[in-house]
């Protein structure tokens, strides 16, 4: 499983980090990164956001029963090539690709309403000795209502996980993950 971080916000200046921004006083925006805003978790400090991603992704995977690993890190998508490179050396069936176009949320700290969560992610799953046999992109605008009993912190995280699990548990995506 790989994520490969591609968003225009990243290749215009923005660090491998950024995740969005939060308004406070006066609506004056502040940008926000993995650390420390979704730092939860041992190692989560030193995670930009595809490799914090990664993390949780296998990690969700392992706990369900999937024999899950992590891909080295890139920053482009594999070609067909170095993807049968990937499953050979690792000696897996199958490699996860998502390539983040979009994961960008903007959150009001002074009022609680809702906020706007954007993504674009595109699906790509690779079979050993096939190259490439599925894809297909997620994108959208989710408006998340914020509940005054959760942290904002915790609201993102949650978001995060609505929208990986609406990735994972796509069935033409669990179809070609589970193909033989």
């Amino acid at each position: 499983m790989s994520v490969v971080d591609q968003r225009e916000r990243v290749k215009n200046g923005k660090p491998r980090t950024f995740i969005g921004v939060a308004h406070g006083a006066f609506g004056i925006p502040a940008d926000w990164n993995v650390n420390p805003v979704l730092a939860v978790e041992e190692g989560d400090k030193k995670r930009d956001l595809a490799e914090f991603l990664q993390y949780r992704v296998v990690q969700g995977l392992t706990e369900k029963g999937w024999n899950a690993t992590g891909a080295a890190s890139q920053t482009l998508a594999p070609t067909d090539e170095e993807a049968n490179r990937i499953l050979a050396d690792s000696g897996a069936q199958t490699l996860l690709l998502m390539k983040l176009n979009e994961w960008y949320f903007s959150i009001n700290l002074s009022w609680v309403t809702a906020f706007n969560f954007d993504t674009d992610t595109e699906v790509v799953v690779y079979r050993s000795g096939l190259g490439k046999a599925f894809e297909k992109r997620f994108a959208g605008r989710d408006v998340v209502d914020q509940q005054a009993s959760q942290s904002p912190q915790n609201q993102i995280l949650m978001a995060y996980r609505d929208q990986l699990a609406e990735i994972l548990n796509d069935p033409e995506v669990k179809q070609a993950l589970t193909a033989e």
